[in-house]
This record gives structure tokens, C-alpha cells and sequence, in this order.
């Protein structure tokens, strides 16, 4: 495993009671995904916390929790793989659809993260599926099925909570023609000197929108009012978060709140998030109806937008300021 340290940071806070102001969305779907009462019901919490955090918590929503048991065990059977089953994916391509690493970007980061990850592209899922590891044995099978599952979660999230730029049917998926998919297995060893790495470095979500699924160690941290506040596992939930294009495209009505991991000395952690964004063709601009005066950003096809964040890595200005007007 590749490594570097940080200077020492703020390790952040947890959260407050429940009752306090800042306390983190939870969103329970359960009624909702069979209800149109329920869904229309849950509107405006999904709204408000997409608009003060661009993150919250889904509990009910409808992924079998045997599946997810079985997700977080395959990802720890391929990271406990040889190195060399491992390294046949070791690949330095940031547009390589299949990439095993620890580093964002090995010839850019000057600081590398504490962890290690397999990163691949899921669409369209067919030819995908050819490229994924061959082991585990169950990987491939195991992976589609969540993929399948998680569309039950992404059902109200996604929809609902931009339900006011639908200007006609299907506003979404016009304005993205499409999407694109890619998921990861995060794994972060324990570290005997936690107070000097991260796992991951601060950072916003390029896509649209992320799904993540995380095991019962804390180390999710993310940025609220100027602080760190960690997110406390819930089991067999989801992490929900909006990325830069949903924060373009709401005109930053909605938040693409930047993030980190944070490690620990007693026990490894796993996360698998689902990123989801737009057609790489895409024109990303700012939505006519939400634009009140001026649009805030400059209008870039996504593909450029990620090139251009691949070249500069984690260490970069955040990239999405350099595209306000």
C-alpha cells in the first residue's frame, strides 16, 4: 500500500443531539417508495437537506439487507486478494474504466491517501460486467444485483428532490442525456498514527449524484457551518450526497458539500459508493427556471469537466469555483 502523511488536522466533530440545529438529515423511505402520499410528503425534507448539507442518511429504502451483508463481505475478499491477483488492475490511466490504486493521481498528488480502492465503470452494465475481477468468484454476480437494488433508493432521492426543475417530463435525464455510472471498494487499513493521514482528502463529487454504502466504522467527515462533523454509521443505510453538476445545474440553490475520510488505530474500514453523473457529452449549465437574474456558472460539457479534474487531482482548487461567472 502506497502512503504519504498529512500535517496534523482537526479531527472534526461528531454530531449533536438530534434536537440541535446542525443535527444530520435522516430520511426514512420506507412509506414513500410504495405511497405517492408519503413521497410527496418527504419533498421537503429531501429539499432542505439538499439545500444546507447535499447530504443525508436513508434508512428503509428497500436494498435487502442480506445483499448488503454480502456486498461488504465480497469487498473485503477482494482486498484481502494476493497483491498480484490485485495489481493485474494497478493502472496510473485516470480514464481507465478499471483501476486499482491508492492514489487519486500518481504522477499529480503530492500526498497519497491511507487507502486502497478498485474503481470501475458500471455502464452499460453488459460490457461492463467483462471488465470486473474475475475474483472473487462471486464479484461479478454479487455487484449486479446491487446495482439492480439500488435504483429502489434512487427512486425518490433523485426525483424527488429536484421535482421543481421538472419543467416537463423527464427534465433530469434530459438536461444529462443520460448517465454515467461508477462504483468503488474503499478500504482503509488501520493506522498507528491516525492524527497524520486521511484516507481520502478533501473533496466535492464531480457527478451528480453518490450512493454510499459504508460498514459500521466511523470516518466519513463532512463540512457543515466551516466545520468537520463526522457521520456516525447507521446499519444498513445509505449515505445519499449531490455533486457539482447538481449544484451547477440548481444554480447553487443545492450543495455539493466537500468531504474526507478519516482513519482510525484499531479497525479497518470499507465503504462502496455509487457515482452517478451525467452523459460524458453532456452540456452542464445552470437550469432556466432556477436561474433568478444571472446564471452563477459557466456552462462546460461534462467530459471536460472531468478531464480537468483528473489532471489536477485532489490537491487542486476546487473545481467548482473555477466555473462561477
Amino acid at each position: 500500500m502506497v502512503t504519504g502523511w498529512w500535517p496534523k488536522y482537526d479531527r472534526g466533530r461528531s454530531f449533536p443531539d438530534e434536537g440541535e440545529d446542525c443535527s444530520f438529515p435522516v430520511l426514512d423511505l420506507g412509506a414513500a417508495l410504495n405511497s405517492s402520499e408519503a413521497r410527496a410528503a418527504l419533498v421537503p425534507q429531501i429539499r432542505e437537506a439538499c439545500m444546507k448539507w447535499g447530504f443525508f442518511q436513508v434508512i428503509n429504502h428497500g436494498v435487502p439487507h442480506s445483499l448488503v451483508d454480502e456486498m461488504q463481505s465480497v469487498a473485503r475478499e477482494f482486498h484481502a486478494l494476493p497483491n498480484e491477483e490485485k495489481m493485474r488492475y494497478f493502472s496510473t490511466d485516470t480514464e481507465s474504466r478499471m483501476r486499482y490504486g491508492t492514489s487519486f493521481n500518481v504522477t499529480q498528488d503530492k500526498v497519497f491517501s491511507w487507502r486502497d480502492y478498485l474503481r470501475h465503470s458500471c455502464l452499460p452494465l453488459a460490457e461492463m460486467q467483462e471488465l470486473w475481477p474475475e475474483k472473487p468468484a462471486s464479484y461479478r454476480e454479487s455487484y449486479c444485483r446491487l446495482l439492480h437494488s439500488c435504483s429502489q433508493p434512487c427512486k425518490v432521492p433523485p426525483g424527488d428532490h429536484l421535482r421543481e426543475l421538472e419543467s416537463s417530463k423527464g427534465y433530469i435525464d434530459k438536461a444529462f442525456n443520460g448517465c454515467s455510472q461508477v462504483m468503488a471498494l474503499n478500504f482503509y487499513p488501520a493506522c498507528p498514527e491516525p492524527d497524520m493521514v486521511l484516507g481520502i482528502g478533501p473533496h466535492s463529487d464531480p457527478g451528480s449524484i453518490t450512493l454510499l454504502l459504508q460498514d459500521h466504522v466511523e470516518g466519513l467527515q463532512v463540512m457543515h457551518g466551516h466545520e468537520w462533523y463526522s457521520v456516525k454509521p447507521i446499519p444498513y443505510s445509505f449515505v445519499v450526497n449531490l455533486g457539482d453538476q447538481i449544484q451547477i445545474l440548481s444554480n447553487d440553490k443545492y450543495k455539493s458539500a466537500q468531504h474526507r475520510a478519516v482513519v482510525n488505530s484499531s479497525e479497518d474500514r470499507m465503504s462502496i459508493p455509487v457515482a452517478m453523473g451525467p452523459n460524458w457529452e453532456s452540456l452542464v449549465h445552470p437550469a432556466s427556471k432556477l436561474v433568478e437574474g444571472s446564471p452563477l456558472f459557466k456552462p462546460m460539457v461534462y467530459k471536460d469537466y472531468m478531464t480537468a479534474l483528473q489532471a489536477g487531482g485532489l490537491n487542486r482548487q476546487w473545481l467548482l469555483d473555477t466555473r462561477r461567472i
